[in-house]
């Protein structure tokens, strides 16, 4: 029993949550990089400049694809530290933090403070969140305020407090600005599965549920006026938008409310599908919830084998949050990795309290204590192979801190027992590798970002306009100095002036020289950093996948 309660002592808690707070650091100063960043970034810098906050707009497009929270919060940040990574990733970040936060609270408030502490710090240091701080979506603002609204919304269940309740709905409310309805439907499945298993038909039918549902329609109300201004009230309006899609006649507000989010599960929205297989989420969550993936795993079915034998001595909540958005988006017609993210803290919850119930004598203990050797074996040797064959270096400050986490791990596993090797072992390899992923990987492969380079490129120049044609070269679009102006190759002919340069990627170089008298050209080598294969993360076969793109002064 001694050892259940001091499993995460607070002094080891604070040190485990600063060592991994250096990775989320240095990912605020990682490039924007990606798809959608880039284009949520522009988008963002956009908003700040033309304080057009109700009806969103990108390039002269009407933008109708996320709601506007993101965006909103990005175009503040902007405001108040300039464009930049930084300032563009830390809302992220700090909601990551509210999450943490969050996380520990809820684990203590269904179980208790040791169940609480191993869960936030199995959240904070998972690889999915910490990514999700690197490549910055909206889920990164989701997954925490979902898991706020759960803590409060439980909390004034067992409390009967009116600020929980006023708290969680404004947590869903805020929820839907950032994702739409998924942000209402997890903390509504958590409640009501959990409600109805137990019934508990007095919490079903409280009266004060019906507040809480107007406090969240008053929170995205601005969001739902601006749809309806921007769309629903023309009819005739022709869309050609930025997020993709073409039309006429389209409602703001149908889209946000259906098919946005359950036009994707139902396959009645014909613009997503992408062809995944039912089993898509299985290996998105083995790789995704690392180092803790069979914890998880473990967890889950033993809350499911227990909840079934014994009901009445088990909440629902984690279950309910889990299991049938996880079957609903497995269904989905349209399906990418982090969909799943928005109840990952509920399973690390559920991983948490599955480590603290282990017995240390049983086999499973003796089946995860052999699989997490091999995992911080396969740490270990991944962040070596980095170092030698995909990204290779000499430098003393990246090789230090694997020759000393391996003495430290060898010290951990000669001098500690039981769970707390197995759960600080696992946490200094998986530390070792983010150490890699962060400060040496990552920055190695969004270095072959070509806007990005073009983009450095043009502020060594007196540049009176930059002119692109590509609008998924957007990160050139941030890191310029100059606003850039998007328009067709052949439209340039009023703007052939000294200080005038065009972007362009492969495919319109040829035209581009073709058509004007260049006074300049400017190479630059290219690759998608959310597409590494491992032709080109092997140096010998790299740059036969690179592109091209080019910076031309007309």
């Amino acid at each position: 029993m001694k050892n259940k309660q001091h499993l995460i002592s607070n002094r080891a808690f604070w040190a485990i949550f600063a060592c991994f707070s250096f990775f989320y650091i240095r990912g605020l100063f990682t490039l924007i990089y990606g798809t959608d960043a880039t284009i949520y970034a522009s988008l963002s810098a956009e908003m700040m400049e033309t304080k057009n906050w109700l009806q969103i707009f990108h390039k002269g497009n009407d933008y109708l694809d996320k709601p506007p929270l993101h965006f909103w919060l990005s175009a503040g940040s902007f405001s108040l530290f300039g464009v930049s990574s930084f300032a563009y990733k830390l809302p992220s970040f700090l909601f990551t933090l509210l999450g943490t936060y969050s996380t520990f609270r809820l684990g203590k408030l269904l179980y208790n403070t040791q169940v609480g502490k191993i869960s936030s710090l199995l959240f904070y240091s998972s690889f999915a969140v910490i990514l999700i701080n690197q490549d910055v979506r909206t889920d990164t603002i989701l997954v925490g305020i979902v898991v706020f609204s759960l803590w409060q919304l439980i909390t004034y269940v067992q409390t009967s407090k009116w600020l929980n309740l006023i708290l969680g709905f404004i947590g869903i409310g805020m929820a839907m600005l950032v994702k739409g309805p998924i942000g209402l439907m997890v903390p509504v499945l958590s409640l009501g599965i959990h409600f109805l298993v137990k019934k508990e038909w007095h919490n079903i039918f409280k009266w004060q549920w019906l507040v809480g549902i107007l406090i969240s329609i008053l929170v995205i109300s601005p969001m739902l006026w601006g749809l309806y201004h921007q769309f629903d009230l023309q009819p005739n309006k022709e869309f050609n938008l930025a997020s993709g899609m073409e039309g006429k006649g389209t409602s703001g507000l149908k889209f946000y409310f259906w098919d946005q989010s359950f036009g994707r599960i139902t396959g009645s929205n014909k613009e997503w599908k992408n062809d995944s297989s039912l089993f898509f989420f299985v290996h998105t969550f083995l790789w995704s919830f690392l180092p803790w993936s069979i914890l998880g795993v473990f967890g889950l079915f033993k809350k499911i084998k227990e909840s079934v034998l014994n009901r009445n001595k088990h909440e629902f909540y984690t279950l309910g949050a889990i299991v049938i958005p996880y079957l609903a988006m497995s269904k989905s017609q349209f399906q990418l990795p982090h969909y799943i993210y928005v109840f990952f803290p509920m399973w690390f919850i559920l991983a948490g309290w599955y480590v603290y119930k282990l017995t240390e004598t049983s086999t499973w203990y003796i089946v995860l204590r052999w699989i997490h050797v091999l995992l911080n074996f396969t740490f270990i040797s991944v962040s070596v192979l980095v170092l030698t064959l995909f990204f290779p270096t000499k430098s003393i400050f990246m090789w230090l801190p694997i020759f000393t986490g391996m003495i430290g791990m060898t010290y951990l596993y000669k001098n500690y027992k039981g769970k707390i090797q197995l759960i600080y072992t696992t946490l200094l390899g998986f530390a070792i590798v983010m150490f890699v992923f962060s400060f040496h990987f990552l920055p190695q492969a969004v270095s072959f970002d070509g806007p990005y380079q073009a983009a450095v490129k043009s502020k060594e120049f007196r540049v009176n306009q930059l002119f692109s044609n590509n609008a998924q070269s957007l990160s050139f679009d941030i890191y310029a100095d100059v606003n850039v102006t998007y328009k067709n190759v052949y439209q340039l002919q009023d703007y052939t002036n000294n200080g005038n340069y065009i972007f362009v990627n492969e495919s319109q170089i040829a035209d581009v020289l073709k058509t004007y008298e260049e006074k300049a050209v400017y190479e630059f080598n290219h690759h998608a950093a959310t597409n590494l294969k491992l032709s080109f993360l092997l140096e010998s076969s790299r740059s036969n996948t690179l592109e091209k793109f080019y910076l031309v002064e007309i």
